[in-house]
């Protein structure tokens, strides 16, 4: 993939990112300097000429509840990805992870990278995709596949439904699968990919090492993904174990599973994205606060972009449905890799 990112603030901006595809077989191209070709790391690190992205954010086979705690488990039975069901959420990092991984096997199923998130949004802003804002979905209990029937125009706050409308109401939302609808897929058609603005916030792969370069786990021993590692902050936040590292979670897997970020103490430094996932590359960055509330935002469609840190070391992407403007595509944020009501995650198969 070859880029040519505009500086540009202007929402309705449409802004070409240049793809070609090509063969596993051909040598990689590294694209250090502009004007340069990238071979997309989503593709390098598994060796593969392409990769499945579930449609919809994972959902909760046989399950109405809209929040149910005992969905923190492992459980690959339980994956649904279709439309209209309640988004998988409450789940920490480690377990999405396992579960999407025992998924299929034979097809080396796995939870999203922050890369592979990266590789689906250049493509969406190439000719094979809308190369638009993409619309969120608003639906107010997390469902999959709904669209806002409006652009919303401003981003989260507490009282903005004027310009943020979200919901159940069927006059603020529709379903994927009709005009409007097909302004949430990244390709604005039936064919793309839905849920990748709003909706549910989505753990992906991507997480910060220490300062002796291994995975953290999260904040601390209340509010970590369940990996064992090293915690960005003990004896804060309600923690008082003193715990430097959990030492009763689950291994983290083969690094071509995670992608692995340099360690920062207390600043968001975008200097330290990985080429091609879709974050530092989006800049400049600017401040906003709404009603008080400050939000650090790309110039891609201003979208919230919040790199990592030590105290919140995993990535989280797309926003979720209260966000308005500031979700998008190109949004992220750093998370502990607890189990939040408001985050999912989606399924990737590589082959």
């Amino acid at each position: 993939m070859y880029s040519e990112l505009s500086s540009s603030l202007d929402n309705n901006a449409v802004q070409e990112i240049k793809v070609v595809f090509e063969s596993k077989e051909v040598v990689a191209s590294d694209g250090v300097r502009k004007g340069q070709w990238l071979t997309h790391p989503a593709f390098t690190s598994f060796d593969v000429n392409g990769m499945w992205v579930g449609k919809f954010d994972t959902g909760y086979k046989g399950s109405t509840e809209v929040y149910d705690p005992r969905f923190n488990q492992i459980e690959p039975e339980s994956i649904q990805i279709k439309p209209n069901v309640n988004s998988w959420r409450g789940i920490q990092v480690a377990n999405a992870f396992y579960t999407t991984y025992d998924y299929k096997r034979e097809l080396d199923s796995h939870m999203m990278k922050n890369t592979e998130w990266g590789a689906i949004s250049y493509l969406q802003h190439s000719k094979y995709g809308s190369m638009a804002s993409v619309r969120i979905n608003n639906h107010g209990f997390f469902s999959t596949g709904y669209v806002a029937t409006k652009e919303p125009t401003c981003g989260y706050s507490a009282s903005n439904l004027d310009c943020n409308q979200y919901g159940v109401d069927s006059d603020i939302m529709t379903q994927y699968n009709t005009e409007i609808g097909y302004l949430a897929s990244t390709t604005g058609n039936i064919s793309g990919i839905y849920d990748m603005a709003g909706g549910a916030w989505e753990y992906v792969m991507g997480v910060m090492a220490d300062k002796n370069g291994n995975p953290m786990s999260g904040l601390n021993s209340l509010y970590n993904s369940g990996f064992n590692g090293p915690f960005g902050c003990v004896n804060c936040y309600g923690d008082t174990s003193g715990v430097l590292e959990l030492t009763d979670g689950l291994d983290f897997p083969e690094a071509k599973y995670y992608d692995l970020y340099p360690y920062e103490e207390t600043s968001a430094n975008y200097a330290n994205r990985i080429l091609g996932d879709a974050t530092g590359e989006m800049g400049p960055f600017v401040s906003a606060t709404y009603e008080s509330q400050p939000r650090q935002l790309g110039s891609w469609y201003k979208d919230v972009s919040i790199f990592l840190r030590a105290v919140g070391p995993w990535f989280r992407r797309g926003a979720s449905a209260d966000f308005g403007s500031d979700a998008g595509m190109f949004a992220c944020e750093t998370e502990f890799g607890h189990a939040w009501g408001n985050t999912s995650f989606r399924v990737v198969l590589a082959f």
